[in-house]
């Protein structure tokens, strides 16, 4: 469906926009006839500037459509961190480390860091470091 979105929108949109252009240019032409200036006004009225309207109302519904998609993929990423992030909570008394949520979410450890880090100060998590270096996050 997209697809012949796009096809549409970019027909209508390569009609009417030079077409439009062509027929002011005869309009604003002070040799055109009186006759030729009515028939482009016409052609203006009729074919090209719905032409561009339709274009560019099924450009921004695509446009719309595709932030719509990826709200939803943000959010269900946020939901799956959030389900991966509660059941490493419970299974480990709380304890949780980059590399365990990295390893379960099956993310970057950067980003893991990132969201332990921000669930950290929504939930005042307390911090420790292990024997190692790992940053231990607490969560009670």
């Amino acid at each position: 469906m997209k697809l012949v979105k796009k096809f549409l929108a970019l027909f209508f949109l390569l009609f009417g926009i030079p077409f439009s252009a062509v027929m002011l240019l005869d309009i604003l032409n002070p040799k055109t006839t009186s006759k030729d200036k009515q028939d482009a006004v016409a052609a203006l009225t009729i074919f090209t500037i719905p032409s561009t309207l339709i274009g560019g109302w099924l450009s921004w519904s695509l446009v719309q459509q595709n932030k719509k998609e990826k709200a939803l993929l943000i959010e269900s990423e946020q939901r799956r961190l959030q389900v991966v992030f509660l059941e490493l909570v419970e299974s480990n008394s709380g304890t949780i480390t980059v590399l365990q949520m990295a390893k379960n979410a099956e993310i970057s450890t950067q980003k893991a860091q990132e969201y332990l880090d921000g669930k950290a100060k929504e939930l005042n998590a307390n911090f420790e470091v292990s024997e190692n270096g790992n940053i231990l996050y607490q969560f009670s």
